[in-house]
């Protein structure tokens, strides 16, 4: 028994290896192949291939990311409650903890509602 887990532990030692000679090798390829010849065009920033709107150091507002990760929250649990919702096949108690959960996202909801991040202000 110890023989095969010395075996599998110099498995998993050599996968680990043989990773890290792989990114080590790919990193020092890509230094020695890379072209190395920045100038003004290749520093510039680019948008879309059309020319500059603004200075690309704005800082960004906090409001669109508030509103990003309430969507995804929101959004993933929608997914979650339809997975739930094909499997309930007429169990209440399985009802009771789904309709929970969506009192519980309704509470939040609520919440966010009430603290105004649902709100748009330019």
């Amino acid at each position: 028994m110890q023989v095969a887990q010395t075996e599998n532990l110099l498995f998993v030692l050599g996968l680990f290896t043989a990773t890290a000679a792989f990114v080590g090798i790919v990193f020092l390829l890509n230094s020695l192949i890379a072209p190395k010849n920045p100038g003004e065009a290749k520093g510039a920033p680019y948008e879309c291939g059309l020319e500059q709107a603004g200075s690309p150091f704005v800082a960004q507002r906090l409001r669109f990311s508030t509103v990003a990760v309430l969507f995804v929250i929101f959004d993933a649990n929608v997914i979650l409650l339809f997975a739930v919702a094909s499997r309930l096949h007429g169990d209440l108690l399985a009802l009771v903890k789904v309709c929970a959960f969506i009192g519980v996202l309704a509470l939040g909801l609520g919440y966010a509602w009430r603290k105004g991040a649902l709100e748009w202000r330019l």
